[in-house]
């Protein structure tokens, strides 16, 4: 993936370019699951039937374990847009600010666009499983009280390791996941739901929100040349959004200051380490 010349900007779902969005969704859910341009062929990466998410979201290729949640639906993200580009040149992803705990956008929502055309953002099709039809997706999201809120987010981007900040983020990410339920709430379901997109992209943004504060290439070493398959890239690759050609409108806004530099420590005292928050029991998506 080359440098873009200009950089898009992603934005908030309240302010963005919806009508060029759905347009090429719409056309994306009307292609046959074997274009590799349709919407079953793109969210069949994450689970049914291929799975990507489960075996290359987590395990890296050596084989070994490694926290690549990030990396990994970065690239996807990336991918995912401009096969919605080829669509329609406009279409940008967005991102869904659910910390405003205001519940799904309407544009999200709402059975009927305002051409009166069913609305491709409010479900998305999903093909026959193993004792299932194909059908359209389906939520039941819980009250948007119990979405994450402003302070939640406030305290993950305060972590200054990539791992433990990853780990936390994760945590509210599951935490939405679950609150709009159905398919969202299953690893195998969840990418066919248009709400998806725009719920990665807001993780999206925070993570380039703690790269703002932490550094781009604050992450482990040992991750650097992690490949993401099936994408063809590396870890390294997607660190610098600016590299694949998009920003986040507001972002430099949006970012928390960087940390005050501490005083030095006179030789006397002596304290513990950082100890993170507690991670909550969720269910992995």
């Amino acid at each position: 993936m080359t440098v873009a010349n200009q950089l898009v900007v992603r934005k908030n779902v309240e302010t963005a370019d919806i009508a060029s969005l759905s347009d090429a969704y719409a056309k994306m859910q009307a292609l046959s699951a074997t274009d590799n341009r349709s919407w079953l062929f793109w969210a069949g990466y994450h689970g049914f039937p291929q799975y990507r998410c489960w075996h290359h979201g987590r395990v890296g290729s050596d084989g070994f374990p490694y926290d690549l949640f990030l990396p990994w639906h970065r690239a996807y993200l990336q991918y995912f847009e401009h096969t919605a580009r080829d669509q329609n040149e406009g279409a940008l992803l967005n991102w869904w600010d659910w910390t405003r705990q205001t519940g799904i956008p309407a544009s999200y929502s709402a059975p009927r666009g305002p051409d009166r055309k069913p609305n491709p953002l409010a479900s998305g099709p999903m093909p026959a499983m193993p004792g299932s039809r194909a059908r359209r997706t389906r939520r039941s999201p819980d009250v948007p009280a119990n979405l994450p809120s402003p302070d939640d987010v406030t305290r993950v981007l305060g972590l200054s390791q990539f791992v433990d900040f990853s780990n936390q983020l994760q945590d509210l990410h599951d935490q939405v996941h679950g609150w709009v339920s159905g398919d969202m709430g299953v690893i195998a379901t969840s990418a066919f739901d248009p709400i998806f997109w725009a719920h990665h992209c807001m993780i999206d943004r925070l993570w380039y929100l703690w790269q703002l504060r932490w550094g781009v290439t604050n992450i482990p070493p040992n991750y650097l040349h992690q490949t993401l398959a099936p994408w063809g890239m590396t870890v390294q690759d997607v660190l610098d959004i600016h590299h694949l050609g998009y920003e986040y409108a507001g972002a430099v806004a949006s970012s928390p200051p960087p940390p005050a530099p501490r005083a030095k420590a006179s030789p006397r005292s002596s304290s513990g380490p950082a100890t993170a928050p507690r991670r909550r029991t969720k269910v992995k998506v």
